[in-house]
C-alpha cells in the first residue's frame, strides 16, 4: 500500500540556520518522535565519480499506529542535498521479525520567505508492506500526521520569533 504524504512548516529562521538543522543528524533526531536511535555514515560508491560521498543513516523507530507496536530499523539514504535548500533521500527498514516492512523517498525543501523566516515542505511517498498495511492508508497517514505536527511543533521551539531559544 502506497501512502503519500505532504507538510510544510514555517520557521523563524533563516534559510542556513534551517539547513544547519537538518545536516545536525543528532540534534534533528532529537526532534523527531519515535526515534530512539540514529547513526550517521558517509560512504565512497566508487565508480567513475569517486569524490562523491553519500550520506546513510541508520534508524531506529518505535511507534504506535492503531494496535500494533512497531520497532523498525530504517536505512535513509541521502541520494541528494543541495545546500541550502534540498535533501532527497530513499529509505528501506523493516521489524526484526519481517512482518512489517517500509521502503520509500523523502524530499525536504527550504525555501526563503520575506521579510525573515524559512519554509520547509517535506513530502514523502512510503510503500507500507506485511501487516501494518493491513490498518489502510487513513490510519497510518492519520498517524504520520500527528508526529508530523510534533515534529513541526518542536522545529519551531527551536527557532523562536523572539530570537530567545533552545538554539545551540
Amino acid at each position: 500500500m502506497l501512502v503519500n504524504l505532504s507538510q510544510t512548516v514555517t520557521l523563524a529562521a533563516t534559510q542556513e540556520e534551517a539547513w544547519s538543522l537538518l545536516r545536525d543528524t543528532k540534534r534533528l533526531a532529537g526532534l523527531m518522535p519515535g526515534v530512539e536511535n540514529i547513526a550517521s555514515d558517509r560512504e565512497d560508491p566508487g565508480g567513475a565519480d569517486g569524490d562523491a560521498l553519500q550520506e546513510k543513516l541508520t534508524v531506529r523507530v518505535v511507534e504506535r499506529v492503531g494496535p500494533f507496536r512497531l520497532s523498525l530499523n530504517l536505512e535513509v539514504r541521502i541520494v541528494q542535498a543541495v545546500e541550502p535548500s534540498l535533501i532527497q533521500a530513499e529509505l528501506k527498514g523493516a521489524d526484526s521479525n519481517g512482518q512489517n516492512r517500509l521502503s520509500g523517498t523523502l524530499r525536504a525543501e527550504l525555501k526563503k520567505i520575506e521579510p525573515a523566516g524559512t519554509s520547509l515542505s517535506m513530502n514523502a511517498s512510503v510503500e507500507v508492506m506485511g501487516r501494518l498495511a493491513a490498518l489502510g492508508a487513513g490510519p497510518i497517514r492519520r498517524r504520520a500526521n500527528e508526529q508530523f505536527a510534533k515534529f513541526a511543533d518542536r522545529l519551531q521551539r527551536e527557532f523562536p520569533p523572539d530570537g530567545e531559544g533552545s538554539k545551540p
